[in-house]
């Protein structure tokens, strides 16, 4: 006889809540919030006056309040943001163990000070700092935990704000937001559609050199449309988390970009490939469950840790930032921008090497190639969409040198052009060992 069977269900559910509690008085920031599994409603962003929200620009702006007195900025539609936002969420809070606010978030214009959000006019937020005030160019993608109190069955207003810093125009844009409304255990809807009960748990086991293949193991894997691996270790941080080990990956237009991976077949299995990443403890993985029956219901399941990277007998893996970054890191109308990255290993010695490498894409102008290393153009600029994009690029060890690599950027658009978003370029090397 299991555990399970023993407990009776009501105190089974009362147990995990105390457990979640606990979890979330005990353990660091990064994993409160994070270790117990459950159900989660995503509850996201819809522009257009039918959703509640007029959109003077196509994309949501934040401004200063300075903005709209501006003789040239004030003219300019982007200025008429209010940049209050609704998201309709038809949740009663009752039901809920809480809910968390999501964003993908372009940082806005370098100095902008202050970002911070308030909910339905109770609660306000700080938006973690990242380094926008200091002149950085940035992204991040914050989970805010809020207040039951906070929410309201239906429509619930988002009012974002900012200061106007040291820029010449405080501003930031909300690509996407949404409300993530945690169910209770036995939440009547997770009991009409049969789901009380459901459990799943990521499985590891290594797989020939340097990989390890993730399965999920779950009580119904023929209602699983697809799931999605997120590994949590020490790499480079594409999402511009500014800790040295985090949850890595984001969304775009709310899909996954830079997961480890995703399956759509049982076991749903995917094969992590470690060879281009650090030796190193303590990794995690975490899968994100989606159903055929509900699109915006998940499963989160709970961490898989300890995991380990193990040292290469023969060779090893590291990440080489560059040395310093111009702040901000934009080049336009004409004028070049460059940061260094210095190596600690002979070139000789590389036998792979990666340019990883974030940017905001505003536009080369007439540029044929808006990003070089050591004078080599590489393909990291886009098409001047104005978005985010996370480029991982093969470089021949060749092009290489042990100090002095000079990654450049250049643009000739008259407004916005190409920037390089926080934490700057970097070089990952697989070496042989001395």
């Amino acid at each position: 006889m299991t555990v399970r069977e023993v407990i009776p269900r009501g105190y089974r559910h009362r147990l995990a809540r105390w457990k979640r509690w606990l979890v979330g008085l005990l353990l660091p920031g990064w994993l409160a919030g994070q270790t117990a599994a459950g159900f989660e409603r995503w509850w996201w962003f819809e522009p257009g006056l039918e959703h509640g929200n007029p959109m003077p620009n196509r994309r949501f702006r934040v401004n200063a309040p300075e903005a709209v007195l501006h003789p040239k900025f004030g003219s300019r539609n982007e200025t008429f943001s209010s940049g209050m936002m609704q998201i309709r969420m038809p949740e009663d809070p009752r039901l809920l163990e809480g809910a968390d606010l999501y964003l993908e978030l372009w940082g806005g214009h370098p100095g902008t000070a202050n970002k911070r959000v308030t909910i339905n006019g109770r609660s306000t937020y700080a938006i973690a700092e990242v380094g926008t005030a200091s002149k950085h160019c940035t992204h991040q993608y914050p989970v805010i935990r809020l207040k039951p109190s906070d929410l309201v069955n239906g429509y619930n207003a988002l009012q974002f704000a900012c200061d106007q810093g040291t820029t010449f125009w405080g501003h930031f844009i909300v690509d996407n937001a949404c409300l993530r409304a945690r169910l209770k255990p036995d939440h009547p809807d997770l009991v009409a559609a049969g789901l009380v009960g459901f459990a799943a748990a990521v499985e590891a086991r290594p797989h020939q050199s340097e990989r390890m293949v993730l399965e999920l193991r779950a009580t119904a894997p023929e209602r699983i449309a697809g799931v999605d691996y997120q590994g949590y270790y020490r790499g480079y941080n594409e999402n511009g988390a500014i800790e040295p080990f985090t949850w890595h990956g984001f969304t775009k237009h709310r899909r996954p970009e830079a997961y480890l991976g995703r399956a759509t077949e049982a076991p749903f299995r995917i094969v992590w490939d470690q060879s281009m990443l650090p030796a190193q403890e303590g990794a995690a993985v975490r899968a994100i469950v989606h159903f055929r029956e509900f699109a915006n219901l998940v499963y989160t399941t709970a961490p898989l840790e300890g995991l380990r990277i193990p040292p290469r007998p023969d060779h090893v893996v590291e990440l080489y930032p560059a040395r310093e970054l111009p702040a901000p890191f934009w080049s336009r109308a004409g004028r070049r921008q460059h940061a260094t990255i210095d190596l600690d290993v002979e070139p000789e010695r590389i036998e792979r090497a990666e340019l990883h490498i974030v940017l905001w894409d505003g536009g080369r102008g007439s540029v044929e190639h808006p990003v070089t290393l050591n004078g080599h153009p590489v393909p990291a600029a886009g098409e001047g969409e104005h978005d985010v994009l996370y480029r991982r690029l093969e470089i021949e060890p060749r092009l290489l040198r042990r100090s002095g690599n000079r990654v450049e950027i250049f643009s000739d658009t008259e407004h916005h052009g190409i920037e390089v978003l926080l934490p700057g370029p970097a070089l990952m090397i697989r070496a042989r060992a001395r």
